[in-house]
């Protein structure tokens, strides 16, 4: 049986992803489907030369991996298009107030715990 692999690129991960040389020489990938398989001598080769051209055994890295959805390639609006679907809006934030406890003016948050200008009341806790 020959042992296949895959080569990481170990100079970068993305998010929680590994980079693999892609096929055909198509630069890198963080879809294993699309990463280039060697065999275990061109491998090492390559990792000799490069040592930041990791081998990892397919098999292993196969039983490792699971469907993931990248969302630089997913756009709400192109995938419901057409499809009657309307997205509820988020509703809007509750704006806190701030009052100064001494003269009762309306403050901002930064004026607020820096103290009122108008009265310099202290408010940090």
């Amino acid at each position: 049986m020959t042992e296949l692999y895959y080569l990481q690129d170990s100079r970068t991960i993305v998010g929680n992803d590994l980079m693999w040389w892609a096929k055909n020489g198509h630069g890198y990938t963080s879809d294993v489907s699309r990463a280039e398989i060697y065999s275990k001598e061109d491998a090492v080769r390559q990792n000799q030369s490069r040592e930041t051209d990791v081998p990892w055994p397919k098999d292993y890295i196969d039983s490792k991996t699971r469907p993931v959805v990248d969302c630089q390639v997913i756009d709400i609006e192109i995938a419901l298009q057409d499809r009657g679907i309307v997205l509820a809006e988020p509703p809007k934030p509750i704006k806190e107030i701030f009052n100064c406890m001494g003269c009762g003016q309306f403050l901002s948050e930064v004026d607020y715990y820096q103290g009122c200008p108008n009265c310099d009341m202290d408010h940090r806790p």
